[in-house]
């Protein structure tokens, strides 16, 4: 059974400690409770290694499992030991109920029994999954399970969600306590925390998904998320920011920080009440800007959500010319390339996809730029364009958008097509008045060399006249 979602659903029968699951579930087989009390020994069953009974469901709630919330410190920890010494176990599951859905009841992990629990369980080579959400534990319980979190090298996903009483020191403590962990997967929803430190040097190197909704982050906390977003060789695809403190100042921090990243797919910020028109608009312009063909391409084509109200699968029903079906229509080109290995490839795709839905018809545009409060002027967008492929582009506009949008297209490009044949022309003459030219030139460049063969002639000439004179000379004188 996997832990991916916080949405598990588990049969169960009230009075179980242990379930068993497809098969996959440590048995515990052939116990009858008496008189509340629970027999330690049956526990035991944890010891036999067997490769096929890979996860632990223990029902916390004092309200399920009545012996749960009488056993003492010492059951607690041989518990841990006993996990700790199975080499099979992946996943462990200390929960009030087994659906998720029923979230009134609290399990009787608490501080102290945490810490009992994590006395024995210091460490697992085995375990990959903790699901130890909507129990009653806060800092105790953290401090409690940092020596194991830094000597487990194998766990990849932890879920404390609904304690809330962890708190933001809590939250600190157990972010630091992660540094160098493979964890891929941290849960730490509705756990009360208020202010987030982000430490350059307590990053952990593979975390995929990250779930803090229903606290009290701000601004100022989004500021400090900034840091997982802008790393370089950041991991992160999924960031659950839901029901929180966030306002439009918050969001203008996060998508600044999306606008060059390429690896969040997933950003939930729905039920944030202070995020106004203005919020989602910047949600808008990250994913589609408008201001230029130049700005749509270089928008993010990797977000695929946003969360319930901002452009997700509940907002179909949207008024066409609203912000949410337009942030729609953008997150639904990023779908549409989603699972691409070549990043350069997604963005020229979706880039040049948004460039043909948005810039290229002119309603559509006319309408993102009062969302993104740009200036309309279509006269502007066409003079982006060499003029030179101007009649491809105007087949295109035709193609996509039909004969109306052809027109609005030629007449507000008819400048630049005028200017190609212009400049056509202007070129034509130009190389004419060159050809004239270099005629010239080679004209005097002859006339040059004819007045230079008549000089060397003439210096020949007199060479030889000089000679002869000389020879004259000397004849003379010896008769």
């Amino acid at each position: 059974m996997s832990s991916s979602s916080d949405n598990e659903s588990v049969d169960s029968d009230e009075g179980s400690l242990i379930q068993s699951l497809d098969g996959s579930f440590i048995e515990y087989t052939g116990y009858e409770p008496v008189d509340n009390d629970i027999r330690l020994e049956e526990l035991h069953l944890l010891r036999v290694n067997r490769p096929n009974k890979t996860s632990l469901l223990l029902l916390t709630s004092a309200l399920a499992v009545d012996v749960v919330s009488e056993w003492t410190e010492e059951a607690w920890e041989l518990l841990g030991r006993d996990v700790a010494g199975n080499e099979y176990l992946r996943e462990m599951k200390l929960v009030p109920t087994a659906d998720f859905n029923e979230r009134d009841d609290t399990g009787v992990l608490n501080d102290q029994n945490m810490t009992s629990l994590f006395r024995g369980l210091t460490r697992s080579d085995s375990l990959r999954e903790i699901n130890l959400r909507q129990n009653g534990f806060g800092l105790g319980g953290i401090q409690a399970m940092v020596p194991f979190l830094q000597a487990s090298n194998n766990l990849r996903y932890l879920n404390i969600n609904r304690n809330n009483n962890v708190k933001s020191e809590g939250f600190r403590l157990l972010w630091r306590a992660l540094r160098d962990s493979p964890i891929e997967t941290l849960w730490c929803g509705w756990c009360g925390v208020e202010n987030i430190e982000i430490d350059d040097e307590h990053i952990p190197k593979r975390l995929e998904k990250l779930n803090l909704g229903g606290n009290n982050i701000n601004s100022d906390g989004c500021r400090e998320l900034t840091k997982l977003l802008l790393k370089e060789d950041t991991t992160l695809q999924g960031l659950h920011l839901r029901e929180n403190n966030i306002d439009d100042e918050g969001v203008e921090i996060l998508v600044n920080a999306l606008r060059n990243n390429t690896s969040l797919i997933r950003l939930s910020l729905d039920a944030n009440e202070k995020i106004s028109k203005k919020g989602t608009g910047l949600m808008l312009r990250l994913v589609n800007d408008i201001s230029s063909i130049k700005a749509t391409l270089q928008s993010n084509h990797t977000l695929i959500m946003f969360g319930q109200g901002f452009g997700d699968m509940h907002d179909y029903d949207a008024p066409k010319n609203s912000i949410r079906h337009k942030l729609r229509t953008a997150l639904d080109i990023n779908r549409n390339w989603m699972g691409k290995q070549d990043l350069a490839a997604l963005a020229a795709e979706a880039g040049q996809k948004k460039v043909i839905s948005t810039q290229l018809n002119s309603k559509e545009r006319t309408s993102l730029c009062y969302l993104q409060e740009v200036d309309i002027c279509n006269e502007a967008l066409y003079s982006e364009i060499n003029p030179l492929h101007l009649p491809e582009v105007l087949a295109m506009v035709g193609r996509h958008h039909g004969q109306s949008e052809l027109y609005v297209a030629l007449v507000s490009s008819i400048a630049g097509l005028f200017s190609t044949v212009n400049r056509k022309k202007f070129l034509q003459d130009r190389v004419e008045h060159h050809l004239s030219i270099i005629q010239e030139h080679t004209a005097t460049v002859e006339t040059l060399r004819t007045e230079i063969a008549a000089i060397e002639e003439a210096e020949v000439n007199r060479e030889e006249l000089q000679n002869e004179f000389e020879s004259l000379g000397f004849k003379r004188r010896r008769t």
